[in-house]
């Protein structure tokens, strides 16, 4: 959102109280669970405010005022000004948040935040008008949140909610909780875009590919008297640069004669010991289809209702090419084989080809009305796997036998009703209930045939469910002018049954466990000047164990995963002191956190293996500490004479430390995985003229480890976890009020870093975009 001040006389400082106003004036609820966090501060008599225009879309809905935590938001009117293809794109320079994507359509594109990586999962919540789109049936880089649910056009507004201090989100809001809102038509509308992308990928073992892409999408949408509907349509095609490179088996298995191979490419691996590359690994192509129809309707001024119906579709292809030629010329993808004088096993799926087919389905009901002064909000909605197979040969020859894995049947259901009364002697109390109920359903089959299904034995097969009812209270109560306190109490009734882990010849049965727990919130606000505002508050939660990380122990292709179904719950206590301040041309926060989680549960994979083995575990206790500064200004140059600009800047220092784990001594007082010890963010936007806008972007991650022993020494390799600093270029030209052009580029230095797996080089965009 942009902000211009009258030109004229030097404006005096916008106040906090005329922030607020301004923020009210373009926001809309962090949906079902936010509305009304809490009561208004009484408002101190204003002596001047700056003149405002508000440059940015209006949307009606007020976002929850005075929630007892830190909220960063970002509007469609920013958006505009970033490349953004897919949805995740839309926090990218957000403060403290990471987001896993490896390339452009990744299925797998988690987001981390301050006491979080992302590789834990459940830690984080995503929802979309109050539909929850987390995926946690597990806690990995297999169980991502379904961003792709929703198009990026249909964003009004993005919030984010950090830390466990509000007593309407559950356990699982211990992190980072990322509310989308999406655009309601007030006439009628139609939209048009299409991107093409395009990057050169070169690596340090002499691969280099060109990936290119295309995105497309279409809106429709109107709003007739008391009926309104929005239809959207996004198609995405893409290819990945290599997400992974293939390595021998750890153990020589004697058999034959090897056969000397060269084009073998070695090099120091994260622990800094020697190791051989055979070839690059996951070369991926994607299609990808969603349709979102929204329909809603006004009954009258104490009742209106709204429906979600969502269809998303993934097609997916992955190859492998091997660096390996014997003395003929011919390629090697398997066998023994003589590297440099050393015996090497190469498994025969090393370089198998997979593909896959994905179909999940969205169903979203909502309710909003009033009942005696009373505020209802209710939220019911089910995601659907209805398809879900990845089919892989055994040998790179990709022809006959293999297996297939198949996830349908698998899904998730949410209700959640809560209701905010008005105000009594200073006192607005919310409570409500909540539902939820996970299912997981896998099976994988040995095949004859990998890619027509043509099944023979069943290999293994994992189920479970698990179902959390919850109760919850807040009051905040404005207690004396300019002060307001917040208390809140949530319990949750956690239950795991239906737990079975099984093979072609066995199945293993797993007892049903029920737990529960109790959650206090508390925070106070003090608005302590017109442009000063303190917090502090205090969060408890518990986040209790996934259906995958109890029962998905399995023994597939190059991967053996150790599930463990008596895991603990993760309790975390956490606090944040946070002061913002007015100061010119826009507002600063600094915020002091720590968070402090036992027996916290960790997935861990060890790559330095063949096959790969992922453990999961409790980990004793972990502690983050950290301060963020967030500036957020509008028009900041006005003064030397350059209008239009807008700045947006964030910096997190962060320290966290594995503080006691009976089971693994050797971790104690190691820094925490993927938790980078300064993230750091800068996006400038300049509306040079009402028709050219330039946006500028960097983003910067520090020194991480990528382990819970810290024995990956060597970060920027294969299987690291690399510093990085990119820049991002974006420049806009609005042809006429109907047709917008523009040109972008993301990591124009072409900075060559991994988190784990290979991240985008320099990649181009080309954009044109059509609005009635």
């Amino acid at each position: 959102m942009s902000f211009h001040k009258r030109a004229g006389a030097v404006a005096p400082k916008r106040t906090l109280v005329c922030r607020a106003a301004l923020a009210l004036s373009a926001a809309a609820p962090l949906s079902a669970f936010a509305a009304e966090d809490a009561a208004p501060v009484p408002v101190p008599v204003m002596q001047e405010l700056a003149p405002t225009v508000v440059r940015a879309n209006a949307n009606p809905a007020p976002f929850a005022r005075n929630t007892p935590a830190v909220v960063q938001s970002v509007t469609a009117d920013q958006l505009a000004d970033r490349n953004v293809v897919t949805t995740e794109d839309a926090v990218k320079y957000q403060p403290n948040v990471m987001v896993r994507r490896r390339f452009i359509g990744d299925r797998n594109s988690i987001f981390a935040g301050r006491d979080f990586n992302e590789i834990q999962s459940a830690r984080g919540l995503l929802y979309a008008d109050g539909i929850l789109l987390s995926n946690l049936l597990g806690s990995s880089y297999s169980y991502p949140p379904r961003w792709s649910m929703v198009g990026p056009d249909d964003l009004a507004r993005v919030d984010i909610l950090y830390g466990p201090f509000s007593a309407l989100l559950p356990g699982n809001s211990m992190g980072t909780t990322i509310a989308m809102t999406l655009r309601r038509p007030e006439k009628f509308e139609a939209a048009a875009q299409t991107q093409v992308m395009s990057q050169h990928y070169n690596d340090a073992y002499g691969f280099s590919r060109n990936v290119t892409g295309n995105h497309e999408s279409a809106s429709l949408g109107d709003r007739i008297g008391k009926f309104w509907y929005a239809l959207s349509v996004d198609r995405l095609e893409n290819d990945s640069q290599p997400m992974q490179y293939a390595t021998p088996n750890s153990r020589f298995t004697a058999g034959g004669t090897p056969v000397p191979v060269t084009g073998a490419r070695q090099d120091l691996g994260p622990n800094g010991q020697p190791r051989v590359i055979l070839g690059p690994q996951m070369l991926e192509r994607t299609q990808q289809l969603q349709e979102t129809l929204r329909l809603g309707y006004v009954f009258s001024d104490s009742l209106e209702a709204s429906l979600t119906l969502g269809h998303w579709e993934n097609h997916f292809n992955d190859q492998a090419l091997s660096f390996l030629r014997d003395a003929a010329g011919n390629v090697v993808t398997g066998g023994n084989v003589l590297i440099n004088g050393t015996p090497y096993t190469i498994a025969p799926n090393t370089f198998a080809p997979q593909n896959g087919d994905q179909e999940n389905w969205l169903y979203g009901l909502g309710v909003k009305g009033k009942i005696g002064g009373w505020k209802i909000d209710t939220n019911a909605s089910a995601y659907n796997v209805s398809r879900d197979i990845l089919r892989a040969s055994n040998t790179a020859a990709g022809n006959g036998p293999g297996t297939v894995f198949y996830g349908d049947g698998t899904g998730w259901s949410n209700f959640d009703i809560k209701a905010t009364s008005p105000a009594v002697s200073g006192h607005t109390f919310t409570t409500g209930y909540h539902y939820d109920q996970y299912h997981l359903r896998n099976q994988t089959f040995n095949a004859t045939n990998w890619s027509t299904e043509t099944l023979s034995t069943l290999k293994s097969s994992y189920q479970g469910d698990t179902q959390t009812q919850a109760v919850f209270l807040q009051d905040a109560w404005a207690f004396a002018p300019r002060w307001v306190a917040t208390l809140g109490l949530r319990y949750e009734s956690w239950r795991a049954y239906n737990g079975q882990l099984g093979n072609g010849t066995s199945t293993l049965g797993y007892a049903s466990r029920t737990e529960d727990a109790f959650s206090p919130k508390a925070a106070i606000q003090w608005q302590a000047t017109q442009d000063t505002l303190l917090r502090l508050s205090y969060g408890r939660a518990v986040r209790f164990p996934t259906v995958a990380e109890l029962f998905q122990g399995t023994i597939s292709g190059n991967t053996i995963v150790n599930n463990d179904p008596n895991l603990k719950p993760e309790r975390a206590n956490d606090f944040d002191f946070t002061v913002e301040q007015a100061v010119p041309y826009g507002v600063l926060r600094t915020s002091l956190f720590q968070s402090d989680v036992r027996d916290s549960i960790y997935t861990q994979t060890n790559i330095t293996v063949t096959p790969n083995v992922t453990n999961v575990q409790n980990v004793d206790r972990v502690r983050t500490r950290g301060i963020e500064l967030a500036y957020s200004g509008q028009d900041v140059l006005q003064e030397a004479g350059v209008r239009g600009v807008d700045v947006e800047a964030n910096v997190a220092f962060t320290q966290s430390k594995t503080l006691a784990d009976a089971a693994n001594p050797t971790y104690v007082d190691k820094t925490w995985p993927r938790m980078p010890r300064v993230r750091a963010n800068l996006f400038a936007s300049w509306h040079a003229t009402p028709d050219w806008t330039v946006g500028a972007g960097v983003r910067y991650s520090g020194r991480q480890y990528g382990t819970l022993d810290n024995t990956d020494v060597l970060p920027n390799v294969y299987g690291g976890t690399s510093s990085f600093f990119t820049v991002d270029l974006k420049a806009s030209y609005r042809i006429d009020k109907h047709i917008t052009l523009a040109l972008g580029v993301d990591n124009l230095t072409d900075r060559r870093y991994f988190v784990y797996h290979p991240y985008p080089s320099r990649t181009f965009y080309g954009q044109l975009k059509w609005r009635l």
